[in-house]
């Protein structure tokens, strides 16, 4: 487990002022338990160190009270501010690329087919039939046009994505199989 990783493994971050008043669940005492164990086999922690710890750990009834027994095994400065990675940027914008692409192939199939019907439809008239086509090329250009136009908050949208899937991930990761 990395260390800033101990503090994001928390129900909420002990660090916060908001948070630190916060009950502490079982799941949270599981993971100061883990951050324990990890620092007593790298050897930063005595054995009498790593036993009282985990007993107090275990009768921690508030987030606040983990930092005590952490702080000093991990790094407890101010708790991050999101920042959103340049890969993960960059992930996204492809993403949003490949949905925008998607979006106008999608148009220009429904307005392409739609007219090729209604040409065939009005050659085998033998006249000009009303210009149906244009209801559903529009009906599909709006949702390409909204992708366009929605560009930022689409992007920002598959960053979050992004960025859960990743912490789901991880927590999976850390998880005992």
């Amino acid at each position: 487990m990395a260390a800033a990783d101990v503090w994001l493994t928390f129900s909420a971050d002990p660090r916060e002022s908001a948070s630190a008043d916060l009950k502490a669940s079982d799941a949270d005492r599981d993971v100061a338990a883990a951050a324990l164990r990890e620092a007593y086999a790298d050897g930063r922690l005595t054995r009498d160190e790593y036993d009282d710890r985990s007993s107090t750990a275990l009768g921690v009834r508030s987030l606040g009270g983990f930092l005590p027994l952490l702080v000093d095994l991990f790094p407890s400065g101010p708790a991050p501010v999101p920042a959103v990675s340049t890969q993960l940027r960059s992930e996204a914008l492809v993403t949003y690329r490949r949905d925008l692409r998607d979006a106008r192939n999608g148009w220009l199939f429904v307005s392409g087919l739609c007219t090729a019907i209604w040409a065939a439809t009005s050659g085998a008239a033998g006249e000009l039939l009303f210009f149906w086509p244009v209801f559903p090329s529009l009906g599909v250009g709006i949702g390409y046009a909204s992708t366009r136009l929605n560009a930022e908050s689409r992007i920002e949208a598959i960053e979050d994505k992004l960025a859960e899937s990743r912490r789901a991930r991880r927590r999976d990761d850390d998880s005992p199989t």
